[in-house]
């Protein structure tokens, strides 16, 4: 039961790390890949989706990998000392390569070798695996951005950011505040903002993610509901949702806050698929039926009307056609100030700022 607990919390928290991505490189999937999610995720919550940490990154490695890794820890016990996967293979590449040195000496010995080499092909890409270099600005999916003198109201202030180049040369700034123990996520939160820095304004759009099974979602969870009412308090009930003067009327309603049910993953090392709807808070109750129990539950059936795909859902935001009114940022100091969105002790909130660069 705990490890369930550990795979949903890894798998809800890097959906919820991929959606950001996808928000914030306009929708290009080659960036938002469940791989770039989790270095991406890695990188931000390494207690959760660290290298030496997550079960999904664990159950993702090859085949030659796992068999290493069950091969080292026998040896270990065996040798009652510890011997590691990666010597292990090392030695059986400087094994093979040797022996191919002798054929390649031995030109009178045309033995083939074309299994060999495959094998060796196999174990260097292993090794890869298993000893992989260490992270440049390259390999992430957005560039770490230098120092950018610029100040935007945050949720909490005094807390740690780390900013990155978008590809239009865009910064995203991300503070990630999440539970002290992993084992206690039980969902995720985006909180995107978008902001026009010449003006002082921005909208904004939070995601909260959860977990459900079969598509259906029972209501009754305690802890759930009291997470979806905090996140109402945050938008629905702060007007932040009611247009102005200045809001574009070629556009949805204002709405800002979202609930994204994530399907369950029965296997930690099954494919990475998740086709959950974005459902505005505010049309839970609509969507919700009664279970043969007499009990509340949200249905993929029922909400797919008053929902939005994950694709329609990024393309509307990223063109201004979804979210907040644009706030002020005295507005948007004033609304974090009130509020404690990202109190609860068992939630990921993911922050996300995307700004110009342009001072």
């Amino acid at each position: 039961m705990q490890n369930n607990n550990r795979i949903d919390a890894e798998w809800v928290t890097l959906n919820a790390v991929r959606g950001m991505v996808k928000i914030a490189a306009n929708g290009d999937l080659a960036k938002a890949t469940y791989d770039n999610a989790l270095e991406f995720g890695g990188e931000l919550y390494p207690a959760l989706l660290g290298a030496d940490s997550s079960i999904l990154r664990r159950e993702r490695q090859s085949d030659t990998v796992k068999e290493y890794r069950q091969k080292a820890q026998l040896k270990s016990i065996k040798q009652a000392k510890e011997v590691t996967a990666l010597s292990l293979l090392q030695s059986d590449i400087a094994e093979l390569k040797d022996l191919l040195e002798i054929s390649k000496s031995n030109k009178n010995e045309r033995a083939k070798t074309d299994q060999l080499k495959r094998r060796l092909g196999i174990l260097v890409s292993a090794e890869a695996e298993l000893n992989p270099v260490p992270h440049t600005e390259n390999q992430l999916i957005f560039r770490d951005a230098l120092s950018v003198a610029r100040t935007v109201p945050a949720l909490r202030s005094g807390k740690s950011f780390r900013d990155f180049e978008l590809p239009d040369s865009s910064i995203l700034r991300i503070r990630v505040l999440h539970p002290d123990k992993p084992e206690h996520v039980t969902g995720a939160d985006i909180i995107y903002e978008r902001h026009l820095p010449s003006e002082e304004k921005a909208s904004i759009v939070v995601v909260q993610y959860k977990i459900w099974e079969n598509k259906t979602m029972l209501m009754t969870e305690p802890r759930m509901l009291g997470q979806i009412d905090r996140l109402r308090a945050f938008t629905c009930n702060d007007d932040i949702c009611k247009p102005d003067d200045t809001t574009n009327p070629f556009r949805f309603p204002c709405c800002t806050a979202f609930l994204r049910p994530t399907d369950k993953l029965q296997r930690p090392d099954q494919s990475f698929v998740s086709t959950g709807e974005h459902l505005p808070l505010c049309r839970i109750s609509d969507a919700c039926t009664m279970s043969e129990r007499g009990k509340p539950q949200l249905e993929y059936k029922t909400m797919r009307d008053i929902s939005l795909s994950s694709e329609m859902f990024e393309q509307l935001f990223n063109k201004g056609k979804i979210g907040s009114r644009y706030l002020t940022y005295s507005e948007l100091t004033d609304l974090y100030t009130k509020n404690a969105v990202a109190e609860d002790e068992n939630t990921v909130v993911i922050y996300a700022q995307e700004f110009s660069d342009v001072l």
